[in-house]
């Protein structure tokens, strides 16, 4: 009986154990679970990428403030077809009137000119004619709004782009770790095996020295990639516009296809919005240089002025003693000479607007050179990453022949080793080859103006 007793108490502490452990390791599954989706919530997707670029980059803010200035440009520009009003009030505290001598029958008599203490002016003015200037200096502002709005689109188009290669820049750089924590966890292991076999005289300092010095060369290499996978978080966090360095990127590398690229022959310029803003701003400096070239046609307006004064006493608020007049008319204005202002003004105007079609002209240059140039970088990096891929099927395999000759003996340790590091060198040549292929197709597609790739 007392044997049963201890028996079933023995049995219930055993289960209650076990099932303090199973508790434990449901909740340290869960924390692990928890993390891990923490973790991976917290990591930036490349749509969340490029949305946090367009919303936060000084870039594209700096281009809609440009845009939005030239819209208050071209409103500026109405002046010359609409009316003007100004007031004008003054009020004098002391005065000595001008005489004017008349003479009556011989008797001279000096008459004061009566200038009066308060006066109030409202003045229009509206231009009939200006040799058309002012049409010109509107079709100006409008050209350069254009262009503003075609260079925001460009400068949009040019950032999702720079993210977009940024972002896999991080996946790259994480893969490349993972492949150099992969060479050195090997080499570590190698260097237990080599040690080991030299106690029992199957391996020799040779061989020790050889494995510390690949362990060594893996851990320079180790330390880099990690400071790589920082370096382009920093730029990628600097191309979003954040202030601290982003957490991680959710992600791989794309597949590439050469289908992208293969039917691509030109580009078209009002694709290219940079060429589309050049050309713009090219004939708003013409316009320009047509309406500073008017400088020497006469102008023609209307004007009126009405004028409510005091001068029968020195009061402001006198009301009763105030009077009235007007006058309106047509006023002709000919600018004979200005110092050299308006010939000044209308030269500059043509230099302007010579240097908007030579800058025009190098980037259509360049478009046609960087088209030729990107899509033989994109069909060479996509052959090489085929190659790479080829590759390391070959070495995966020459390491299990490597290893399995190593247990029938007809393999030594050092061919094991070399397998392994040609595997790896492998494997980073397939990351940074397809990487060349992305930056290639990005650069393309600036080149184009269009988008050519479709991430998955």
């Amino acid at each position: 009986m007392i044997l049963n007793k201890a028996a079933r108490e023995s049995e219930t502490v055993g289960f209650q154990k076990l099932r303090s452990r199973h508790t434990m390791t449901v909740m340290l599954i869960a924390l692990s679970a928890f993390l891990f989706f923490s973790a991976q919530a917290t990591e930036l997707r490349l749509n969340e990428a490029l949305q946090k670029a367009t919303m936060n980059s000084p870039k594209i803010q700096r281009a809609q403030s440009q845009y939005r200035e030239s819209l208050w440009k071209t409103k500026e520009s109405y002046s010359g077809f609409l009316p003007t009003l100004s007031a004008q009030a003054s009020y004098l505290f002391d005065k000595r009137y001008v005489f004017m001598d008349v003479n009556l029958g011989g008797a001279p008599l000096s008459i004061p000119q009566i200038t009066p203490t308060t006066n109030l002016y409202l003045t229009a003015q509206w231009s009939l004619f200006d040799g058309f200037s002012s049409m010109n200096r509107y079709r100006s502002t409008e050209s350069f709004e254009v262009s503003a709005k075609a260079d925001q689109d460009w400068v949009t188009f040019q950032l999702e782009r720079e993210v977009t290669l940024l972002f896999f820049k991080v996946v790259a750089a994480k893969e490349l770790n993972d492949v150099a924590v992969q060479n050195l966890r090997a080499l570590q292991d190698h260097l237990k095996n080599v040690r080991l076999l030299k106690k029992v005289g199957a391996s020799t300092h040779y061989d020790v020295l050889r494995v510390e010095v690949q362990l060594s060369e893996a851990q320079t290499e180790f330390l880099n990639a990690t400071d790589n996978v920082e370096l382009s978080r920093a730029r990628l966090s600097e191309a979003l516009g954040e202030d601290e360095n982003i957490s991680g990127v959710s992600g791989g590398l794309p597949q590439l296809k050469t289908e992208w690229v293969r039917d691509l022959k030109s580009y078209e310029k009002a694709e290219r919005k940079d060429l589309v803003a050049l050309q713009k701003k090219s004939e708003g400096f013409q316009y320009q240089e047509d309406a500073a070239e008017r400088y020497w046609v006469p102008r023609v307006s209307l004007f009126g002025q009405y004028q409510y004064y005091n001068n029968r006493n020195d009061r402001f608020d006198d009301y009763d003693n105030f009077r009235d007049a007007y006058n309106y008319g047509i006023m002709l204005t000919w600018n004979i000479f200005d110092g050299m202002t308006s010939i000044a003004k209308s030269k500059q105007s043509i230099e302007q607007r010579y240097q908007a079609d030579r800058t025009l002209r190098q980037s259509e240059l360049k478009a046609k050179r960087d088209l030729e140039f990107w899509q033989k970088k994109y069909l060479y990096y996509c052959a090489v990453y085929d190659s790479r891929l080829n590759d390391i099927i070959k070495s995966e395999e020459s390491v299990r022949l490597a290893e399995e000759g190593l247990k029938a003996g007809a393999r030594t340790n050092t061919d094991v080793l070399d397998a392994e590091a040609e595997l790896y060198r492998a494997k980073a040549g397939a990351v940074n080859a397809k990487m060349g292929a992305i930056e290639a197709i990005l650069n393309l597609e600036l080149s184009t103006g269009k988008k050519l790739a479709q991430w998955e």
